[in-house]
């Protein structure tokens, strides 16, 4: 299991409300029928094709994702190849009742699980339209070799050597050496007073940015190890092999229900997920 700063930033999402007194929810995930499946408490949905078993569970929504695991299992005689950018889901929602002027603000009782409609209804919310068209799942490759790139560069500048920031120090050091023993005019002193302080000040404000620039990097390079470690990637599985990793997937908010579709071979499984919502 990741340590928490590994793992991916989860939220328990909360609808944004419309106004003050608007009620807010709690966003989950579910599969549409239980399966008396778990891992690491969460409930799996199940699918079996060509002997091949798929299970996925619900993890966490991030802020504009929303994050899966998945797990293969291959008790065949062939090999079988699991690509996570060949998953897909397709949206859905339960129909809203039509629209009535004289009706007022559905207002749902705190702990009341209500539908995509209802919610936005009660928050005075346009209630946006699903998907036209199937949904894939990130490919998590690109994003592994575009973090590390970052990583890298932020990393350089982290490093790099500010030669503005050593001239104003050597300006000022040199102003000094040649003050001792004079005796400066109140101009004099005052000129190197102000060389002193901006060489001062410049660098501290470097200082501050190659810090910046450092946590970046490091920030980065652990969502590319995260990713590298734990994410579902691109593997043949052998006979009697597994394997398990997290599918990253665009968040949809407004959608009651996903269909899942998994890759096994040449064709797709469907997993159901019940995207529920519960007034606060």
């Amino acid at each position: 299991m990741p340590p928490f700063y590994l793992r991916p930033l989860c939220w328990l999402a909360l609808v944004g409300a419309a106004t003050a007194c608007a009620p807010t929810y709690q966003l989950g995930l579910k599969p549409t029928k239980s399966t008396g499946l778990f891992a690491e408490g969460r409930e799996q949905a199940q699918a079996v094709a060509d002997s091949v078993e798929v299970r996925l569970s619900f993890v966490c929504y991030e802020a504009n994702r929303v994050v899966f695991e998945a797990e293969y299992r291959n008790p065949t005689r062939r090999s079988l190849v699991v690509d996570p950018a060949a998953f897909q889901y397709e949206a859905n929602r339960v129909a809203a009742p039509a629209p009535d002027p004289k009706a007022k603000r559905p207002k749902p009782l705190p702990g009341a699980e209500v539908t995509a409609a209802i919610a936005a209804a009660s928050m005075a919310l346009p209630l946006p339209p699903l998907p036209p068209q199937a949904v894939p799942a990130f490919d998590p490759e690109p994003e592994i070799s575009a973090l590390r790139t970052k990583a890298d560069k932020e990393a350089q500048k982290a490093a790099r050597v500010d030669w503005l920031g050593l001239a104003l120090g050597a300006a000022s050091l040199a102003t000094d050496i040649a003050s001792i023993g004079s005796r400066e005019t109140p101009a004099q002193y005052q000129n190197r007073a102000a060389i002193h302080d901006a060489a001062v000040t410049y660098n501290v404000i470097s200082s501050a940015v190659k810090v910046e620039h450092a946590v970046a990097a490091d920030v980065l390079q652990q969502r590319a190890v995260m990713l590298q470690e734990y994410a579902l990637r691109k593997v043949t599985l052998e006979p009697g092999q597994q394997v398990r990793g997290y599918l990253y997937f665009p968040r949809y908010d407004a959608a009651d229900g996903f269909v899942l579709k998994a890759p096994v071979g040449s064709s797709v499984v469907p997993l159901e997920f019940a995207q529920v919502r519960k007034r606060q």
